[in-house]
């Protein structure tokens, strides 16, 4: 007897970047990749996989995903736009580097604007988080998961940062939005936007003194080596979005399109419980291997970034509104 899904594949089977299939069996498995800008060993990497697991349980064998991480495929503006043409079926990204679609993508990115990790949670599995998903389908990408990012924290090679003062003169590097740079110079130091999988050679060639960003990241990417001074400022909650092309996925038959939606669900909650675990771990760890950690006053920083936030704030339209009040 034919299954559903042999029936499904013959109907949907069909060629597109990161696809493939033999001419002669029409229901041949299809084989696509999901781009990742950072290395193997970060946690989203495991979450991916655990995401590709899940497709090829749920389909039956019918769907199999190959995840390319450390920048494999490109930077995440390059994935971005790959996505948005079907010219690759997943990828993960920054929520706040899609602000080249839409600017109001990147709200989530105003310093401070959640209280910590559970109110970010809360926003993001509520409205806000409903309204981000409806203005990224506008421009092609269907959301599978939101990856809580964790808090973002700055580290440089030179010292500690207990006050803003302490981040004048340094160049640190920042993702490539607006936000994040107006933030930086706003605090003293000199943005530097660079793609993510550019900041380790940066941080090497001393082309910046420092960044800003998760433990997670600072000990998955081994930037300990060139930055060993960690600060605990919490500017930032940060948010990442699994998709998938729209375009992609539209071509694909409705039992492949409910597998892939349903893995992405079971991987938003596995991803939160694989972060949770790993920040705790990586912190021994880059303590381990030389890094030196320091809890930072926020209120200094608050009051230094009230201006950012309100000049930014009016630029992202209703999903500021949706805002929670973080104070």
């Amino acid at each position: 007897m034919t299954s559903a899904w042999a029936i499904a594949g013959a109907a949907g089977t069909g060629l597109a970047t990161g696809c493939s299939r033999s001419p002669s069996a029409t229901t041949e498995p299809l084989d696509v990749l999901l781009g990742e800008s950072v290395q193997p060993t970060n946690p989203m990497v495991v979450a991916e996989r655990f995401f590709a697991d899940r497709v090829a349980e749920l389909t039956e064998g019918h769907c199999r995903v190959t995840v390319k991480p450390g920048g494999e495929l490109g930077d995440e503006q390059r994935m971005a736009e790959m996505l948005r043409t079907g010219k690759l079926a997943f990828s993960k990204i920054l929520l706040a580097n899609l602000t080249a679609y839409d600017k109001r993508l990147g709200v989530a990115s105003l310093p401070y604007a959640f209280s910590g990790r559970d109110q970010f949670l809360d926003s993001m599995r509520g409205d806000f988080g409903r309204r981000c998903t409806a203005i990224m389908a506008m421009h092609g990408f269907v959301l599978l998961a939101f990856f809580y990012a964790g808090d973002r924290n700055f580290y440089n090679r030179v010292r500690p940062i207990h006050t803003p003062a302490d981040l004048k003169g340094l160049r640190i590097r920042v993702p490539q939005n607006i936000v994040a740079i107006d933030m930086i110079n706003a605090l003293g130091a000199t943005a530097v936007p660079l793609a993510t999988n550019d900041i380790g050679s940066a941080l090497q060639q001393r082309l910046v003194d420092g960044a800003e960003n998760s433990m997670v990241f600072y000990t998955s990417e081994q930037h300990m080596r060139h930055a060993p001074y960690y600060s605990w400022s919490r500017h930032q909650q940060s948010v990442d979005v699994l998709l998938a092309s729209a375009k992609w996925l539209a071509e694909r038959p409705v039992p492949m399109r409910d597998a892939i939606l349903e893995a992405g669900r079971l991987t938003q909650e596995e991803e939160l419980r694989l972060w949770a675990a790993a920040t705790e771990e990586n912190a021994a760890v880059a303590q381990q291997q030389g890094a030196r950690l320091n809890d930072v006053d926020v209120a200094p920083f608050r009051r230094a970034l009230v201006n950012v936030v309100s000049r930014h704030r009016s630029n992202f339209g209703d999903l500021a509104s949706l805002l929670p009040d973080a104070s």
